[in-house]
């Protein structure tokens, strides 16, 4: 079992990266409710902006999708036009078969299952390998058809992004609104005033936030090509080789271009990685700790528990990777790990990410 858990704190300034609904000319950015702890059993609540789990789980499969098909790693249609449907009802597939391209793999199951008024266990398994040897993405990503059902589990775990407990108790998390107007002077003296057709200038108030956020992103690379029913493996080693590259390269071209999330034509966010520490685990899956610690709890817990998990699981392996952007980081780390922990302080985090393609794969 190889199990890669990954924590970020990202320091992002003015961004519009989730945003949920428009109230009249206000357009809203997601906020979620945090738990604080005052001590001595003491709690408040603040509201803090934040990025969904979907949206930071949609940018990542997007990437997946494209490098995939660059590398000529199969792709279903609707993923590879980033319409994560995922296989969520055959007899939709069984409709679109003469409109869309569809592998042998998805042909064969629309044609023997569909016929069928109840699916048995082994049918159940055989729509899931199908699925599986014909897209990547339903591969990592995961996907559930509602006949049957047959389910298969996301191979990755990723959380909201949300400030870190200490900036939000300093009170150094910022959401403001923003005021905008399209400026159409001329074509609103045309409108000549008539109720049915909608301004021609008109203002609005979109939300921004600014906060030092922290994020998780976990993935069994053992899972990825292996059947969720019987556990063996679907594919050929190198088939199964080539998919768990791609799902960690997809996720260090998310990270390191920093393109994810929504409004980036107009609100592309100062993105600044500050510090990531990373976990890769054998015989046991091991989590890093929370980032929304602060930067000296979220390194020591991390390694104290990692300590605590070898002991108790004598078998266990967890090597523990932590990426900082400068040498003034890197001093701070140095002091908090005590050699506990491999360093890495360059400008990139691809460097990161290869260090653990070089472990786990």
């Amino acid at each position: 079992m190889v199990f890669v858990s990954l924590g970020l704190r990202m320091l992002i300034n003015v961004e519009a990266l989730n945003m949920v609904e428009s109230v009249g000319n206000i357009v809203r950015h997601r906020t979620v409710p945090m738990i604080l702890s005052k001590g001595n059993g003491q709690y408040v609540m603040r509201w803090v902006p934040a990025v969904s789990g979907e949206c930071m789980a949609h940018a990542y499969q997007s990437f997946l999708a494209d490098l995939a098909q660059k590398r000529g790693l199969k792709v279903c249609y609707w993923c590879s036009r980033n319409e994560y449907i995922k296989h969520f009802d055959l007899n939709f597939y069984k409709l679109t078969s003469n409109q869309i391209k569809q592998y042998t793999d998805e042909e064969r199951i629309l044609e023997k299952k569909l016929e069928k008024k109840s699916l048995t266990l082994d049918d159940i398994k055989e729509i899931e390998e199908s699925i599986i040897k014909c897209c990547v993405i339903e591969d990592i990503g995961g996907f559930l058809v509602t006949q049957g059902p047959t389910k298969r589990t996301a191979r990755f775990h990723v959380s909201y992004m949300v400030p870190t407990y200490d900036t939000v108790e300093r009170g150094i998390v910022a959401l403001d609104h923003q005021f905008m107007v399209r400026y159409a002077p001329e074509a609103e003296l045309r409108r000549e005033g008539r109720r049915e057709i909608p301004p021609a200038q008109a203002p609005y108030y979109p939300q921004v936030g600014s906060a030092l956020y922290a994020w998780i992103f976990n993935i069994d690379l053992d899972g990825v090509g292996v059947s969720s029913i019987t556990g063996e493996p679907i594919l050929e080693v190198e088939e199964i080789r080539r998919r768990k590259e791609l799902a960690l390269d997809g996720l260090a071209e998310m990270l390191d271009n920093r393109l994810f999330g929504a409004k980036l034509t107009r609100f592309t966010p100062f993105i600044d990685i500050e510090v990531a520490a990373a976990a890769i685990s054998d015989k046991v899956r091991f989590t890093v700790s929370p980032p929304t610690l602060t930067l000296k709890d979220f390194i020591t817990e991390t390694i104290d528990r990692a300590e605590r998990a070898r002991q108790d699981v004598k078998e266990a392996k967890i090597n523990l990777l932590i990426w900082c952007k400068d040498d003034i980081m890197k001093r701070e780390i140095e002091r908090l790990t005590q050699g506990k922990a491999t360093i890495i302080a360059t400008s990139s985090i691809r460097d990161l990410i290869a260090e653990i393609k070089k472990q786990a794969i």
